[in-house]
């Protein structure tokens, strides 16, 4: 018999047994030891009341693991991970794990539910859509592999733009920060990223960027991730805005490394577009962004 439990009345070795063979044969593997899983469920703030293990008999088969944000005043929960045992799949556990989830949910007032599906996994996003799900956007790893041109941005950055670094959550005080992004985007997720502010001649925020650069065991940077790169909305010179924040993130452009994006926005065109004429490109991998609007117990 299929049993559900929260992951708070479990041991962290029954979560790490069901998340180990929930995720087994995934698309990206991310085998876990305990002590690795205690450290990411930590570090990444997922809330252990909030997401569920499956259990047949003692013997633990799946889970849901969530966290909870409050984003633009808004309860905002997502779904960092569904994995079911593969000799359990397409049986209905998986089901049984986005009810019981979204049940918590609803009892813990959550306004709205997001979450990240692998775009060719469509059982698992046709599943989301009959719990009332939307797709809401398209996901994109885009990158580039190799030293960059010269002129990859438009050249040197223009002298009324300043470059400057800053502490990653310094951006929550920007009027036109984005919260609105797929969780591990989120600047709580990207505590130990980087991050960059843009400001124009009067020394006004106009733009920002988060990311992370990754070093090789030589000491060399061999991956330069972009998680945010957003311009003041409406600004007229914007194009310059985040070609200025791009040149500093992707800098230097002599270095023979891998640069990419990871859970980029299709919706975010101009971007896009200044990525594309400097190279960029789609990778095998990509995801699409899911929203539901929950009702709450209250209403």
């Amino acid at each position: 018999m299929i049993t559900i439990k929260r992951m708070s009345d479990c041991t962290f070795a029954e979560v790490t047994k069901a998340w180990n063979r929930g995720f087994e044969g995934y698309f990206v593997s991310i085998v876990m030891t305990e002590e690795m899983l205690v450290q990411r469920l930590g570090n990444e703030g997922y809330v252990m009341g909030l997401s569920v293990v499956a259990f047949d008999g003692e013997e633990p088969i799946g889970l849901v693991a969530s966290g909870l944000r409050t984003i633009g005043g808004k309860k905002v929960a997502w779904n960092g991970g569904t994995g079911v045992a593969t000799e359990y799949r397409r049986q209905g556990v998986g089901r049984q794990l986005i009810d019981a989830t979204l049940e918590l949910y609803k009892e813990a007032g959550v306004q709205v539910a997001t979450l990240e599906a692998m775009s060719q996994n469509s059982k698992a996003i046709a599943l989301y859509e009959q719990k009332g799900y939307e797709v809401v956007d398209r996901l994109l790893f885009w990158q580039r592999i190799g030293p960059l041109p010269e002129h990859a941005f438009g050249g040197s950055t223009k002298p009324e733009y300043r470059i400057r670094p800053i502490v990653t959550q310094e951006v929550t005080a920007l009027p036109f920060y984005d919260g609105d992004v797929a969780w591990q985007n989120q600047w709580q997720s990207l505590r130990d990223a980087q991050a960059v502010m843009v400001e124009d001649g009067a020394g006004q925020a106009v733009g920002y960027a988060l990311y992370k650069s990754m070093v090789n065991e030589a000491g060399q940077v061999s991956n330069i991730v972009l998680r945010q790169c957003v311009a003041q909305p409406g600004h007229s010179d914007a194009r310059n805005i985040l070609s200025a924040a791009l040149a500093r993130v992707y800098a230097p452009y002599a270095s023979d490394c891998k640069r990419s994006t990871f859970n980029l926005r299709a919706s975010e065109g101009l971007l896009l577009e200044i990525l594309e004429s400097a190279g960029f490109g789609p990778s095998e991998t990509e995801q699409v962004y899911m929203v539901k609007q929950m009702e709450t117990a209250q209403e």
